[in-house]
């Protein structure tokens, strides 16, 4: 029972039937998934009569952002157009579920399992990113006043038209001298075109060294001071690089917009925000890695697969020599936190190769690893020290975070194991009509490695059709349980194909009669040819054809059967107290455009 401080309504039922109880469940499981925050105008527009919490739950509230997001996840439920004010309950409902469920994950513990709780930081540092990334970079990437006219200033955001001759280094010597000597006869009035012809060894050259207009900034930043007063006709360099010696020669220059200067320093800003953002954050705290650990930690990576240098580690994360093995200590360290190779592993997730064994090239790519693994919880601890997880909407979001997954790994973890065959057969014939196959083309398809060959198939295979034997011939192999998404090349398959597939080999094939071939199709593993041999009516499902949608329907029925059985418990004892008039003055949205059913999301979750 829910008692209520203003009027007694009914609260809804969530089982007056299996089929409802499944159902709803299955859109408590979307709404703990897929929660958001709900848009910020909305709260604010709320009149007076809707602020405040809209229904307590023991210690807990659920205010107006809750039903707003539940509604974002749940727009799509019937009741929206059938019974609107119902359908507004529905949505406290499954608020408040989410809170008894988050309650009792909370009493069991389960936010303080380390691998929940690793779960819990990488997807709090993905939030934690987003609100930086929005209220700290964001605001850096605009010019402001000041800095646009320092930025026209420096002569840099101009562009120049470039007459250019580059002199590439032989293999035998450098050309330095070569370019400076050019450079002095252009000076003393040798013809610019003449010289790019027969010296630049850039494809310029064949208009006479003439490139075209090129922004200041790109050129090489050794000729900076220069261009900032050259003059027309000036004979800039020659500058040293990685391709060789570059000489310019300033055709004129044409002054760019404030608009075009903020847009290209946006763009420049945009590329290296993250990094130059990661960067200031290794130096405020003080990143160091311990040189004496470089070399043992190269030698064990390279020696031993992650199993084995784990199962070695101390409960600190180094471990001593032991025998061949090198001693492993703390790889690097930050102000106030240090990361070792257990640490390292879990937050980089590096990939072993073919031998198992995880290959670390040199110093530098250690460097860059152990800068990757304490930058997530450098960006977290800023974004704490800015305030910004103690912002209302980012907090509520993190609360949900860490709600949500314990939530999650408790409902998998009442689970019952995966059933046998028989019990999966006894399920599919108990629900057979859920499982039936639309119309479809029964088409045999192959796949090459290569557009050419595939080319050179598809002008033999044209008007005759895929034969076993030239299969056979082009040393091609049956691949079972195929799809068109998974046929790799060198396989062949018969697969069905149906009026509704998006991809682009249901596509092409959607439109042939039995007996035609498609085109070369290209696909995620190849190049796919196709040809149809016959139409089959829509049909039950065997068994074979639906086991991956039996054994997803099996578990998401055991997670909801468990999940209202703890519900109906913990409603009977935890109070639960409603403000019905602030329910019903919650602004939401307009319903959202359909995009699939609540029940496949929360199959899917339930799935994972």
């Amino acid at each position: 029972m829910i008692p209520e401080t203003e009027k007694s309504t009914p609260r809804r039922s969530l089982g007056p039937s299996r089929t409802a109880a499944a159902r709803a469940a299955a859109a408590l499981l979307a709404l703990i998934a897929l929660a958001v925050p709900a848009p910020g105008p909305a709260r604010a527009a709320a009149p007076p009569s809707a602020r405040g919490p809209i229904a307590t739950v023991g210690d807990r509230t659920v205010d107006a952002l809750d039903i707003q997001s539940a509604a974002l996840v749940l727009g799509q439920d019937p009741l929206r157009k059938t019974n609107p004010a119902l359908w507004r309950r529905m949505l406290l409902d499954r608020c408040v579920d989410r809170e008894l469920l988050a309650m009792e994950a909370e009493k069991r513990g389960i936010g303080r399992d380390p691998a929940i709780r690793q779960r819990i930081a990488e997807r709090e540092y993905a939030a934690l990113f987003q609100a930086v990334y929005q209220r700290v970079l964001v605001p850096t990437l605009d010019v402001t006043p000041a800095q646009m006219d320092s930025l026209q200033k420096t002569g840099l955001y101009r562009m120049v038209d470039l007459y250019y001759i580059l002199l590439r280094d032989d293999a035998a010597q450098g050309r330095r001298k070569e370019a400076e000597t050019i450079v002095e006869r252009l000076r003393a009035g040798g013809r610019f075109d003449s010289v790019a012809v027969t010296k630049s060894g850039h494809p310029s050259r064949g208009n006479g060294g003439h490139f075209g207009a090129v922004l200041a900034r790109d050129l090489d930043p050794s000729s900076y001071a220069a261009s900032r007063t050259a003059k027309p006709g000036d004979i800039l360099g020659p500058y040293s690089g990685p391709y060789g010696h570059e000489i310019y020669k300033v055709g004129g220059f044409q002054t760019l917009s404030p608009d075009s200067i903020r847009a290209i320093v946006r763009v420049e800003r945009t590329r290296n925000v993250i990094r130059d953002y990661q960067a200031r954050l290794l130096a405020q705290y003080h990143f160091l890695l311990e040189p004496e650990v470089v070399r043992p930690i190269l030698f064990a990576m390279a020696s031993e697969t992650p199993d084995s240098l784990l199962a070695s580690m101390r409960p600190d994360g180094t471990r001593p020599r032991m025998g061949a093995r090198p001693e492993i200590g703390v790889i690097a360290r930050v102000d106030g936190d240090s990361l070792t190779l257990p640490d390292l592993l879990r937050e980089t997730h590096p990939a072993p190769g073919a031998n198992g064994r995880i290959r670390i090239r040199d110093g530098d790519a250690l460097r860059d690893l152990a800068s990757e693994a304490l930058f997530r919880r450098l960006l977290v601890r800023d974004a704490k020290e800015r305030g910004l997880a103690s912002d209302p909407r980012v907090a509520r979001e993190l609360r949900l975070i860490r709600e949500g997954t314990a939530v999650t790994a408790m409902i998998a973890a009442e689970r019952p194991a995966d059933p046998g065959t028989p019990e999966l057969r006894a399920w599919f014939e108990a629900h057979a009509a859920r499982y039936r196959r639309p119309a479809a083309r029964r088409a045999r398809v192959a796949v090459f490695a290569s557009q050419d060959s595939a080319m050179a198939a598809l002008r033999s295979w044209n008007g005759v059709g895929i034969s076993d034997s030239s299969l056979q011939a082009l040393r091609f192999e049956e691949q079972p349980r195929a799809t068109e998404s998974t046929l790799y090349p060198q396989h062949a398959a018969t697969l069905p194909f149906f009026d509704a597939d998006s991809d682009p080999l249901g596509i092409a094939v959607r439109h042939l009669d039995p007996g035609m071939t498609s085109p070369v199709v290209r696909t995620a593993q190849g190049y796919a040819i196709a040809h149809v041999l016959a139409r089959e009516p829509a049909r039950p499902m065997t068994l074979d054809e639906a086991i991956d949608r039996v054994r997803r329907d099996w578990r998401e029925e055991k997670e909801n059967e468990w999940v209202l059985s703890q519900l109906e418990r913990m409603r009977a004892q935890t109070p639960v107290r409603v403000v019905p008039s602030r329910l019903q003055a919650v602004k939401l949205s307009p319903a959202p455009a359909a995009t699939g059913s609540l029940g496949a999301v929360a199959g899917n979750e339930g799935g994972r």
